[in-house]
């Protein structure tokens, strides 16, 4: 029936009122007296623009429902015009903030009388009520994928942890590597975006977007998955990066508003073409994968692995086997051996980890000598050594015991300089100091303050007495 019908009154009527206003005032917001569809908080919308959204979408998702004008008017009466306590049935004002909270399927939260939207939501397949279990075909894929047992493991387990506990973070990353291309990075992005939503689900082009000034979208997202990842050692960007990760509230920001402190539950993923040697010495924020092998394009096996690429698509294009996937790894026990919280790179270091770690620690082990060599430093205080190592090598000032005594140099705590107090000092191997002097060639007896007088470090900066 359309509204030049008869109308019809009464108990049915009532009834359908009342919940579709549960519905759409779910779906709407108001703010300046302007409306907001909370999946589209970027476009202001008029009143007489939500009355026919409203209408259109009675027909189209509620066709048991007959529309009428008694049914209409009571509807917008009470969702938009009417002033009543009933705060599930009317358009609530919204008061700017968007949040992400994984798990609640309820869009709006109140906030002293207003409301902030939730951004996140459920994924359909959730809704399908399967209770069977299937990830063969997406277990063939990963077992292909990753080079050992370990490393497939340690990726589902962070999988598994992410869903199990998606209100909650990690506090690492997986970082899918590879030299060739159609190794299956990007069927590794789709996969995880079918399981998180696509709704949740942020996907771009490096990490620009989201290192740059309005980046609340983005922050808000359950999983952000970064492609073709490539930054700069020590550069802001990969610092911005690592707080992102491990940071349970940040700073977030929308054009036109002041920033907000908000709690952080994104999981992120990231890819690239490039070998990561940018990473620091230690660095336990990203759990790197190299995921190359023989079914790359161009391989001896890429025929075989396209094969299996295209079953994996075609699994994930039924959200049933997206609901048996999920399944399976919610019924996932976790060993105690795994941390979300914490990677441990002693024990789960994969081996192109293992591969970076000795890239980068010799280097800064080489660059550290070139300039104690070409400084002809034979004594050189902690602090010194510490300060070079965190803003010349863009490393970690905890690295400096190790780089020293990998280079054999000698660490002591004594007094110079007038001091009343001992400091801690590194000599050259060869050299010795004792009683706030050096002994060694060249250096029988040579007080440590008068050396460091002489010495000077990059040029102009005195080494601190």
């Amino acid at each position: 029936m359309t509204t030049t019908q008869k109308p019809e009154t009464g108990e049915k009527t009532q009834k359908e009122i009342e919940m579709l206003a549960t519905v759409f005032a779910q779906q709407f917001v108001r703010k300046d007296n302007k409306f907001f569809d909370v999946d589209y908080l970027g476009s202001a919308l008029s009143r007489t623009d939500v009355e026919q959204m409203i209408l259109n979408r009675i027909s189209e998702e509620y066709p048991d429902v007959t529309m009428s004008t008694p049914l209409l008017k009571g509807l917008y009466g009470k969702l938009i015009q009417a002033q009543h306590s009933d705060r599930s049935r009317s358009i609530q004002v919204w008061n700017g903030h968007s949040v992400c909270l994984p798990g609640r399927t309820d869009r709006l939260v109140s906030e002293r009388g207003a409301v902030a939207t939730n951004v996140w939501v459920q994924p359909a397949y959730r809704d399908l009520k399967i209770n069977s279990l299937d990830a063969d075909v997406i277990d063939e894929f990963l077992s292909y994928v990753f080079q050992t047992e370990a490393e497939h493991d340690l990726f589902v387990n962070w999988l598994a942890y992410c869903l199990q506990n998606e209100s909650e973070k990690p506090s690492w990353a997986p970082f899918f590597y590879s030299a060739s291309k159609g190794t299956g990075k990007s069927t590794l992005c789709r996969l995880m975006t079918e399981l998180f939503g696509e709704h949740n689900t942020a996907v771009q082009n490096n990490v620009d977007k989201l290192t740059q000034q309005f980046n609340a979208t983005l922050l808000r997202s359950k999983l952000v998955i970064c492609e073709e990842t490539h930054l700069q050692q020590g550069s802001s960007k990969g610092n911005t990066i690592k707080t992102y990760i491990t940071d349970p509230f940040i700073l977030v920001e929308q054009k036109g508003k002041e920033q907000v402190r908000a709690r952080n539950v994104t999981c992120f993923a990231f890819t690239s073409n490039f070998l990561p040697d940018w990473m620091e010495p230690g660095e336990r924020r990203y759990a790197v994968f190299d995921v190359d092998h023989d079914g790359c394009a161009g391989g001896p096996d890429a025929d075989a692995f396209a094969e299996l690429v295209g079953r994996v698509h075609a699994f994930l294009d039924d959200p049933s086997n997206v609901a048996r996937f999920y399944n399976a790894l919610m019924s996932r026990e976790l060993p105690t051996t795994f941390n979300a919280k914490s990677l441990n790179i002693t024990d789960q270091a994969t081996p192109i980890m293992k591969r970076l770690q000795e890239t980068s620690r010799q280097t800064n082990l080489d660059q550290l000598e070139e300039y104690l060599n070409a400084e002809k430093l034979v004594v050189v205080p902690q602090e010194t050594v510490a300060t070079y190592v965190r803003e010349e090598l863009n490393g970690n000032g905890n690295q400096t015991r190790h780089l020293m005594n990998e280079l054999r140099w000698i660490k002591s705590t004594v007094k110079w300089g007038g001091r009343d107090y001992a400091r801690s000092i590194w000599a050259r191997p060869g050299y010795i100091v004792d009683g706030g002097k050096i002994f060694g060639t060249g250096h029988d007896g040579t007080p440590i303050a008068d050396y460091l007088d002489t010495t000077r470090m990059h040029g102009e900066i005195e080494v601190i007495q």
